[in-house]
């Protein structure tokens, strides 16, 4: 892994300005989760708030992704950086309604455009060395999450909600002076095929076709739907169900977070794998993730709800890095920002349909019936991915361009 980043500065570079966003992101969460309890009170504007920071990548995401494969990734990350370090200044100053809720939009807008860059421009920075640039992208992201929630909570408390807001704000300006020196090559057309074009359907066209490809990235979204009904039962489990404190609540949280963070960097530590082992990885964290769902479900105290939270953390992670490996090992680099872009609109739709599913469903069955609608949900996507993806492995085994020729 260390030989990967060693003798390429522009791939180091990138991620950790990536990995400072992910840690800035993780404080800005839960820092304007504060401004808006504080200042707006009620749920239904942690609604509103939250609904606006998700709504630019449900909505125009793979828009975004194809700006990153027609136009240079290192302008759009400047401009992505630059919009979230806007947005968080302005929300440092922010006390009513409307400057929250917009600027948690242009927040959201920024990330939007982030993320299908960043993803995008590993393959042509890193190379060969592609998968383990995407296990550590991942394991960033993850840990930002992790940190960044504890970074908000000590600035909270030395000083106001204000801080790490503003903080935030102007790590965004230094991630996009850091971008700025970063060497991205652009993505060559192929010459031996036929140009695919620079709209959305033609690139997600030529990505899809590929054997695997829409399977995967279907039962990936079909897991988010299980991960929102999992974010709303996990405070009522931890408190209502097992009667723990806030603090178990956050054991839980932590826990998870923690497999994820774990199970990314092993897959950062094993480095490279061919296709097929990548899709054989993919349906077992799946199944992982089913199964840690289902023990959740049955667990009847905080401390094994944080083993179960944990297996359910690593196999998420193993997933969506396993997915994302195979993408940038599989499809072409020129259509790869659609493809990113269009899977964070299917995923970030199918998160807000648990999400919204959740409350009718904990209000009717309770929130161990809600934990084992998840884990059945992550079980049927399992196990259709495994018959789906039957005979196509091997075909995967074949380079994206033989692919792509085969399929002309």
């Amino acid at each position: 892994m260390l030989a990967t980043f060693r003798g390429n500065p522009p791939l180091r570079r990138l991620l950790i300005v990536w990995a400072q966003s992910c840690v800035g992101t993780g404080a800005g969460y839960v820092a304007l989760l504060l401004l808006t309890v504080g200042r707006l009170h009620t749920g239904w504007w942690i609604a509103a708030v939250l609904l606006a920071d998700y709504l630019p990548a449900i909505a125009f995401g793979a828009w975004f992704g194809g700006l990153a494969d027609r136009y240079s990734k290192r302008r759009l990350l400047i401009v992505a950086n630059l919009v979230q370090a806007a947005a968080y200044g302005g929300l440092a100053l922010s006390h009513t309604a409307a400057p929250i809720v917009l600027l948690a939009l242009l927040a959201g807008t920024g990330g939007a455009i982030e993320r299908p860059a960043v993803r995008a421009a590993l393959p042509v920075i890193a190379g060969e060395g592609s998968q383990v640039a995407a296990a550590v992208y991942d394991t960033a992201r993850w840990g930002g999450m992790t940190a960044g929630p504890l970074v908000a909570a000590g600035l909270v408390a030395v000083g106001s909600v204000a801080l790490p807001l503003a903080l935030n704000g102007a790590s965004f300006v230094i991630a996009a002076a850091l971008i700025a020196t970063v060497s991205i090559p652009s993505a060559t057309q192929d010459e031996t095929r036929e140009p695919t074009g620079s709209g959305v359907r033609a690139g997600l066209a030529v990505a899809l076709s590929l054997p695997a490809i829409a399977i995967v990235v279907a039962c990936s979204a079909g897991t988010f739907i299980a991960g929102g009904l999992l974010n709303v039962c996990e405070p009522l489990f931890a408190r209502r169900v097992l009667l723990g404190s806030p603090s178990d609540y956050a054991l839980l949280v932590a826990s998870y977070c923690a497999g994820m963070v774990l199970a990314s960097a092993l897959v950062a530590h094993l480095g490279s794998r061919p296709p097929r082992a990548l899709i054989g990885r993919f349906v077992a964290a799946v199944a992982l993730t089913a199964a840690g769902m289902g023990a959740s479900a049955l667990a009847g105290s905080v401390g094994l709800a944080a083993i179960t939270f944990a297996a359910t953390g690593v196999g998420n992670a193993l997933l969506l890095v396993s997915g994302t490996q195979l993408i940038l090992t599989t499809v072409p680099v020129e259509v790869q920002g659609r493809l990113f872009g269009a899977k964070d609109t299917l995923e970030g739709a199918c998160f807000l349909i648990g999400l919204a599913a959740a409350g009718g469903l904990v209000t009717a069955e309770g929130v161990r019936t809600s934990l084992a609608t998840a884990a059945a949900i992550c079980a049927f996507c399992g196990l259709a991915g495994a018959v789906a993806l039957r005979g196509r492995a091997a075909r995967m085994a074949q380079p994206a361009d033989a692919q792509l020729a085969g399929a002309d």
